[in-house]
């Protein structure tokens, strides 16, 4: 056993790639292609850097993420846990995330989040719009949305409706807080190995921008009013 420990020790830096592509696979969850880039630092479990790109990949159930970065600097990884495919992350100095979900995988989210049917969305000015069907007071109706992204320095991502009609009707307000339960939060990070306060949403004409980096990434809410709290 201890001639294993010392080999296990000793793993070259394809071996050393191997496992951290084994334990960040687990955590980027059915990546179509998944690229790690590390930095070892002077000490087992130690790195001065390690960048994982991910495409076409689970950070949550229901919600598939096209792109996603997470760079992690000065890091300190359990190694029993690495080399049993887990990432376990002990400490780190610093750390940065960011994720593009398109509009046709945030699409797909709301129509799997069972309150809607064939809702199709597109975005204007920051707003997310659609429109489909839900099933409104036992009947199924054709429903037109527009809402907006928030963050507030936390780790999860809150959508909001700003407008919401049930064919010429506004939807009462205690139905709206219904639908939005079932889908909130659209991201968070309960069981990820390292979690990442999110600054800044950024919604454009293809996609939505989730970061940790503030900075030039717009005023950290989609449109409307940010909430400061998370309901």
């Amino acid at each position: 056993m201890a001639f294993v420990a010392a080999a296990l020790a000793a793993l070259p830096a394809a071996a050393d790639e191997a496992l951290l592509r084994r334990a960040f696979g687990a955590f980027l969850q059915s990546a179509e292609e998944l690229r790690i880039e590390a930095i070892p630092d002077l000490y087992d479990g130690g790195y001065a850097r390690i960048t994982a790109v991910g495409r076409r990949l689970l950070l949550n159930e229901g919600l598939r993420v096209d792109e996603a970065m997470i760079r992690l600097v000065g890091v300190s990884l359990d190694t029993a846990a690495l080399r049993s495919g887990t990432l376990k992350v002990l400490d780190f100095r610093d750390s940065a995330f960011q994720v593009r979900v398109l509009l046709r995988s945030l699409q797909d989210y709301f129509n799997a989040g069972n309150a809607f049917d064939d809702i199709r969305l597109w975005a204007e000015d920051g707003y997310l719009l659609g429109s489909g069907t839900v099933l409104f007071r036992g009947q199924p109706t054709r429903l037109r949305m527009k809402g907006f992204f928030a963050v507030s320095g936390t780790t999860e991502v809150f959508f909001y409706f700003d407008t919401l009609h049930a064919g010429a009707l506004p939807v009462p307000s205690a139905a709206i807080r219904d639908l939005e339960r079932q889908l909130n939060p659209v991201m968070h990070q309960r069981l990820w190995p390292v979690t990442f306060k999110i600054r800044s949403v950024r919604l454009d004409a293809q996609s939505l921008i989730i970061s940790s980096q503030g900075e030039g990434a717009g005023p950290g809410y989609g449109g409307g009013q940010q909430p400061v709290y998370a309901p």
